[in-house]
């Protein structure tokens, strides 16, 4: 046994925190208890005591019976019960409770949630990114002169109410495509220009300076120009011709200039937006080889067919360890933490 996994060993007992809703359909429940037990097991097989937590509503209750300075989460909510945009809620009451967690603070998730406001922050760090505009009612899109562009709701994530009408050509189908967001998917929609070229994700973790893995590229396997987006049909339905045309390839061909580019740019966005212990950055590399970022996401997948988890594996990481090398990370801040002075007044019996 090693000195460093001993180590790990010994300084915790893992909840994996996990969410369910019961609005899912019964087998998306089964999917997400199944990928829990692979990565509990996966955990497990590397020594740990891991101790699955499901919550539904209410983190606070869910945890009272756990020791804050004897466990430590394993952060994989993506949802409360009821909220689909409940990261941020999870992050902090875990933090109010004093829990060490995985993962990025509420401010990062906060801040990734809305678009509008993740983009300006890209934008205000001189972070290349598609130009853009948040429209929050139709008039919004006055001015608007650059085509094709496409529309995202400001508040989704998943690719959620991307499809492949959201890729408008003109300003006729671009007011139809914000009007749709704006009165059925009843939040602000995002106008970015549509940038053609290649789809990059790259999955990095650490905090500061993070360390990227391999890169994953989708390719787009037939569709025209307009077409290649990654939108919710083909991240989700399996059985949909858009999820067989949209195949990831790990790593990317990409030359070693342009790749160093490409996660230097990567590297940037995910300080900008303070990501902490691992996330991914989308890329949209142009024809002239500028590296746009479209997308930071501070709590990507980690189910065992999700990007990151290729991209680990490409690294060489199983499941398990995948999971364990984030758990070092998180660890690593509860090593830094600096205890307070004592007291003048101890040695007096005083308080």
């Amino acid at each position: 046994m090693s000195r460093r996994l001993w180590s790990l060993r010994t300084a915790c007992q893992v909840i994996l925190l996990h969410n369910i809703d019961g609005a899912w359909p019964p087998e998306d429940q089964a999917y997400a208890r199944e990928y829990v037990r692979r990565l509990q097991e996966g955990m497990e097989a590397h020594g740990l005591i891991v101790r699955p937590v499901e919550v539904r509503r209410d983190v606070r209750d869910t945890l009272l019976s756990f020791d804050h300075e004897e466990w430590v989460v394993f952060n994989w909510c993506e949802a409360l019960e009821g909220d689909p945009y409940a990261e941020p809620r999870v992050a902090r009451a875990l933090e109010a409770m004093g829990f060490l967690y995985t993962g990025s603070s509420p401010w990062a998730l906060t801040v990734a949630g809305n678009k509008a406001l993740m983009k300006a922050l890209l934008t205000l760090n001189g972070i290349p990114t598609p130009a853009w505009r948040a429209c929050y009612r139709l008039a919004d899109l006055e001015g608007w002169e650059v085509f094709p562009a496409i529309v995202k709701p400001a508040r989704e994530h998943g690719s959620i109410g991307i499809t492949p009408e959201a890729v408008a050509m003109s300003p006729r189908a671009l007011r139809e495509r914000v009007e749709y967001v704006l009165e059925v998917l009843r939040q602000p929609a995002l106008v970015e220009a549509f940038i053609p070229g290649r789809e990059l994700n790259v999955s990095m973790w650490g905090k500061g300076y993070p360390e990227p893995l391999p890169i994953s590229e989708i390719h787009f396997d037939g569709l025209s120009e307009e077409e290649r987006i990654v939108d919710q049909f083909a991240k989700w339905d399996r059985g949909s011709e858009r999820y067989r045309r949209t195949v990831p390839m790990v790593p990317a061909r990409l030359d070693e200039r342009t790749e160093a580019e490409v996660v230097h740019v990567a590297a940037l966005a995910y300080r900008a937006l303070r990501v902490r212990d691992y996330g991914r950055v989308d890329v949209r590399l142009a024809p002239d080889g500028t590296p746009y970022v479209i997308d930071v996401n501070p709590n990507p997948d980690l189910s065992p067919d999700a990007g990151f988890v290729r991209s680990a594996a490409a690294a060489g990481y199983d499941y398990g360890r995948m999971a364990v090398h984030i758990l070092r990370i998180a660890l690593a801040r509860r090593r830094r933490r600096v205890p307070a002075p004592a007291s003048p007044f101890a040695r007096l019996g005083m308080r």
